[in-house]
């Protein structure tokens, strides 16, 4: 075995973007089971999209926690870090939930609390577009933080709910990342002095993104890692690229993973308003990074001299630490 099968198996290895809506419940019992099989200890699950209402969301989270249930020999819902080492220890995927977008917030910040009891563990403020928080990376303006996001930031900070950062516009999280009180994450960007591409994030975003205590998540869609083929390669370009700038212990890893590709360029073909052309270039077929991908990664980051610690955090060990950061955070507020 080499040493960086040995450290996938040792280490806690953590997906903090799988998207999880309807069409993928049907294919549940492939893609969750291969997770696992591919070293990765716990993934994040996308629970919502951005036309959903209020009890559509709240009836696809109940779907997602009962199959959950229903193959408790296989997986367990995670709701802390400890849930997760626990379920890594019992030889279990340990599955979590979050939001792109606080649409389904429905203007109430009160549903902070009540997502969080269901599960939520971490909202990204918006998706590409405008709306009540702040705009979305791929809006035409770059307006900031309303006066509804800063108390929405207040509220996801006293009940221990990371803040997310991506898909959301860059004066926007600037001013999210002044307000927040606990660490803010990316869970899912990239590098835009790399790949200049609205989705991906400057390097003062990455550095307020470190100051607060969290990290970025490196996605593994082709678009915006800069390569047709979404390569381990260039997913490394991008870690290695952040990690000079702010250090290993503030990246870690989202791969956005999406199994449909032809739905996927389907839904950004029918959404332009939602999906522009970035600098009026069309955008390439998608192609994302595979699951199997992060244990090449391990290996690649070895090779190129990142010490076993640092693995070890890129791989998951940073985001158990934020997001117990987060969660001790909201014991000392009232």
């Amino acid at each position: 075995m080499t040493r960086a099968s040995e450290l996938m198996r040792e280490a806690v290895v953590c997906d903090m973007t799988l998207p999880w809506l309807h069409h993928y419940m049907v294919d549940e019992d492939v893609t969750l089971p291969r997770y696992k099989r591919a070293g990765i200890d716990f993934v994040s699950l996308t629970v919502n999209i951005t036309r959903n209402s209020l009890a559509e969301t709240v009836r696809h989270i109940s779907d997602v926690k009962a199959h959950i249930r229903s193959r408790s020999a296989q997986m367990v819902f995670a709701a802390s870090a400890e849930d997760i080492r626990a379920a890594k220890a019992s030889g279990r995927l340990a599955v979590g939930l979050h939001f792109q977008g606080t649409e389904p917030l429905d203007g109430a910040i009160e549903l902070v609390q009540t997502y969080y009891d269901l599960g939520i563990r971490h909202m990204l403020l918006a998706y590409n577009q405008k709306n009540a928080v702040g705009d979305g990376c791929a809006e035409r303006t770059d307006c900031g933080l309303s006066r509804f996001g800063m108390r929405l930031i207040e509220e996801m900070n006293r009940v221990g709910m990371l803040v997310d950062g991506s898909h959301t516009g860059y004066r926007t999280t600037m001013e999210a990342m002044e307000v927040c009180q606990a660490p803010f994450i990316f869970s899912h960007s990239n590098a835009y002095a790399l790949v200049p591409h609205y989705r991906n994030i400057h390097d003062d975003q990455i550095r307020a993104c470190a100051r607060s205590g969290g990290l970025i998540g490196i996605n593994g869609v082709n678009e915006f890692l800069g390569n047709a083929d979404a390569s381990t390669a260039s997913m490394f370009e991008h870690i290695d690229y952040m990690s000079t700038l702010v250090g290993p212990q503030h990246v870690g890893i989202g791969l956005d993973y999406v199994k449909d590709l032809s739905a996927i360029w389907k839904w950004t073909l029918e959404n332009p308003e939602l999906w522009p052309a970035n600098n009026g270039l069309p955008a390439p077929k998608p192609a994302h990074a595979q699951p199997e991908q992060i244990s090449e990664l391990a290996a690649l980051m070895l090779s190129r001299g990142y010490s076993e610690q640092d693995v070890r955090g890129i791989l998951g060990g940073n985001f158990l630490r934020v997001m117990q950061d987060a969660q001790a955070a909201r014991r000392h507020r009232p």
